[in-house]
């Protein structure tokens, strides 16, 4: 029998209160929610803190929240993966189970946020993922809540399906509608009854027939033919295949092994991550869902992928599709217009097209031809070869040629091309409506210009980061929080950001603490080359989980830089890719002396290559662009060094 959820969730532990405390024997007694919070303590999910104390309006963390669900759902214990939660924690176990579970994920960059608040939301959205976990079927309710407006996109489907497994209730108005209040952050009373609720439904589940059994499958036409002969292992399944090119090892009805072919993201985060090692615990970096990666191998725990042509990981089966190279219709490609290269990217879940810019088409393409590289670099089909688009790979220490007029034009310009998109399809673009007097943008310009000189990043680099990342000035976070770089904004929580008191604070942030912390300097935590770059190389790498971030924010760089003038463009005339490993970047060109600046730990950094410097008894070297905030340049071997084709 499920219990009676009548009373609602979300009534304020102010009002609910109605036992005198003089009679009361702990301070849960007589609480709207007693029934839930005892239930939850009875089995030892949550504890008190003595003498009768178990404070229900207490606010709920993350951490606690996912220790709650590991002890209610008596996960098995998880590898470490979050750098911000140490061994030593009392929460650690159970966040690193539930993320074992794949019932939450981290931030990005490694890290968790173990003590930041959790909201309704995104309480929802683990106990949904709970659910799945336990096999319980999902199904969604209409949200008619008075604020369902103010749900995250990414939360409304989790929401919907806890509304319909009456595991939220809601508010009542005063006008007889409820409200669910998202954004609130949970407490202790809260997270008791959603996961009491939990509890219930899953054990209100009827038992079904499996479908968790292994099948070889068979492609015809491009279609899947599922199999009928059902294998108690992996191995077994995969020792039955007759005929690799059009047979396939299936698992629940998803492809689990293919010959070949790609896989894409398909994560409940929003982002595959990719790990360096088979236990998932080392993590490399993360992928948009929707965006293919290539496909290497498969085995029951891991699929191997190849992420821009070089980086090699493991992901999760549960955060990926595998889609047999016989079964591909369309996919992500490159094509040239008037000279220029345009990248059709293609969602796999959404199976939508979207283009963009990337700068000159390299002279081997021709018109009327579709191209594909995993870099945006290294090209295959009709004709192969390789051309990297010059400011997807120009070094961000470099300084562009305009003025602070120069670029405050043509934000001004581009604000003006937004607010007449507005004008031309009202709903389609309503977000740009008044774009040329509400954008975060406006005269952003003269700020860019001055951090150029003290911070030593790029001001074109600059806006065009924030173009991308704020939607030209016009997001929801740029509009409300001054954040135009997407700062503390995570695939899992899109709605997230940090809040900055003016515009000119976010671009100070972002230098401060992001770019000339971890991402330009060699020895950052997610250094791998001060440029744009893709997955492989550059900012892109860990900076945003869209493999082709980089290329967009170049493209953004190579139209405005055309409509000024092009004096930008080339200006380094040779870029240079670092090819091994621990190499010394130093003051002069000679090894002799205590002369080292810093040193690039790891091959494939990008350096600018300003002259050749040729030495009597060491070879030639070059001068390079330093990445160091203290010396403006710097001296490396030529012997270490591979020029890069840039398209020209």
């Amino acid at each position: 029998m499920k219990k009676f959820l009548g009373i609602s969730l979300l009534i304020p532990l102010m009002l609910v209160i109605f036992t005198s405390p003089a009679f009361a024997k702990d301070d849960i007694t007589g609480n709207a929610l007693e029934a839930e919070m005892r239930s939850v303590v009875e089995k030892g999910i949550m504890t008190g803190y003595g003498n009768g104390i178990y404070k229900p309006g207490e606010k709920v963390t993350r951490g606690q929240f996912a220790t709650f669900i590991t002890r209610a759902l008596k996960l098995p214990a998880g590898p470490s993966v979050f750098s911000d939660v140490a061994a030593s924690s009392p929460l650690a176990q159970g966040i690193n189970s539930a993320y074992a579970a794949g019932i939450v994920n981290g931030y990005g960059g490694g890290k968790f946020g173990p003590d930041n608040p959790i909201t309704r939301e995104q309480m929802a959205a683990m106990i949904d993922k709970a659910l799945v976990y336990q096999k319980v079927n999902r199904t969604e309710a209409a949200l008619n809540f008075s604020d369902a407006s103010q749900i995250s996109p990414s939360f409304k489907q989790a929401v919907a399906r806890n509304v319909h497994d009456k595991i939220i209730n809601g508010l009542r108005n005063s006008n007889g509608t409820y409200r669910f209040e998202p954004k609130e952050t949970a407490t202790r009373a809260h997270a008791a009854a959603f996961i009491d609720r939990m509890l219930d439904k899953a054990g209100d589940q009827e038992e079904e027939p499996s479908t968790n059994v292994y099948r070889v499958a068979t492609i015809k036409n491009g279609q899947l033919v599922p199999g009928t002969v059902t294998y108690t292992t992996y191995e077994s399944a995969v020792n039955a295949i007759t005929n690799q090119e059009t047979q396939v090892v299936t698992y629940d009805n998803d492809i689990v092994k293919m010959k070949s072919g790609i896989v894409y993201a398909e994560s409940p985060a929003n982002a595959a991550t990719i790990y360096g090692n088979q236990n998932h615990t080392n993590v490399l970096l993360g992928i948009q869902n929707g965006r293919e990666m290539e496909y290497l191998d498969a085995t029951k725990d891991y699929v191997k992928v190849r992420v821009a042509g070089a980086v090699e990981g493991y992901v999760k089966h549960s955060e990926v599709t595998l889609l047999p190279s016989s079964m591909i219709t369309n996919r992500a490609y490159y094509a040239v217009q008037n000279g220029e290269l345009y990248h059709y990217e293609y969602n796999h879940i959404n199976k939508t097209t979207a283009s963009y810019i990337a700068g000159k088409a390299p002279s081997f393409m021709s018109a009327g031809q579709k191209y594909y590289s995993w870099d945006g670099g290294n090209f295959f089909g009709p004709k192969s070869g390789k051309g990297y688009q010059y400011f997807q790979f120009q070094p961000a220490r470099t300084k562009t040629n305009y003025t602070a007029q120069q670029l405050n034009q043509i934000i001004a310009k581009r604000l003006q091309e937004r607010e007449n998109l507005y004008k031309s399809d009202p709903v389609r673009n309503a977000r740009y409506k008044d774009a040329t007097t509400k954008s975060k943008l406006i005269g952003l310009g003269t700020h860019l210009k001055a951090v150029e000189q003290t911070g030593k990043v790029n001001a074109l680099l600059l806006l065009a980061m924030a173009i991308h990342e704020s939607d030209y000035g016009m997001s929801s976070n740029a509009l409300t929080k001054n954040n135009i770089f997407g700062i503390k904004v995570y695939d899992s929580d899109p709605s997230a950001g940090e809040k900055f008191a003016s515009v000119n604070d976010s671009v100070d942030a972002l230098l401060k603490n992001y770019l000339n912390v971890n991402y330009i300097p060699a020895n950052g935590s997610y250094a791998h080359g001060a440029v744009p770059g893709n997955k492989y190389q550059g900012i892109n790498r860990r900076y945003a989980s869209d493999p082709f971030w980089g290329g967009k924010v170049a493209g953004h760089m190579y139209t405005i830089d055309k409509e000024l003038g092009g004096l930008d463009f080339g200006q380094v005339s040779k870029i240079g890719e670092v090819t091994t490993t621990g190499l010394n970047v130093r003051e002069a060109p000679t090894t002799s002396g205590n002369n080292v600046i810093y040193q690039y730990p790891r091959k494939g950094n990008i350096v600018a290559l300003l002259e050749e410097v040729p030495t009597s008894s060491e070879g030639v070297w070059y001068k390079i662009i330093s990445d160091d905030l203290t010396k403006e340049f710097g001296y490396v071997s030529k012997l270490y060094i591979n020029e890069l084709p840039i398209v020209k």
